[in-house]
């Protein structure tokens, strides 16, 4: 028997972050590049500055959680207000 899954999300145990991670190629090549890039500034500023750098990779990576959080908000009532439409359809 299927389980709601209303009601897996009302005990918490539905979480779209929880997934199965199946990186393309290409993510995985882009994500070598940004480690090099990386690694390149570690080698090439101070400490001190290297430090300023990652408080402001940091500070993207933050934005763009929320960036994330806002989109997925939105996409899901999106597809709530679409459900809604579909089952108010009265057209055939």
């Amino acid at each position: 028997m299927r389980k709601s899954k209303i009601r897996e999300l009302y005990y918490g145990n539905l979480n779209p972050w929880e997934r199965k991670y199946i990186y393309s190629p290409e993510r995985i090549a882009l994500n070598g590049k940004i480690d090099s890039i990386a690694e390149h500034f570690k080698n090439l500023l101070s400490p001190e500055e290297y430090a300023k750098f990652s408080e402001m990779k940091e500070l993207e990576s933050q934005v763009d959680a929320e960036d994330s959080a806002d989109l997925f908000e939105h996409a899901f009532c999106l597809g709530a207000l679409l459900m809604i439409d579909i089952f108010g359809y009265n057209g055939m």
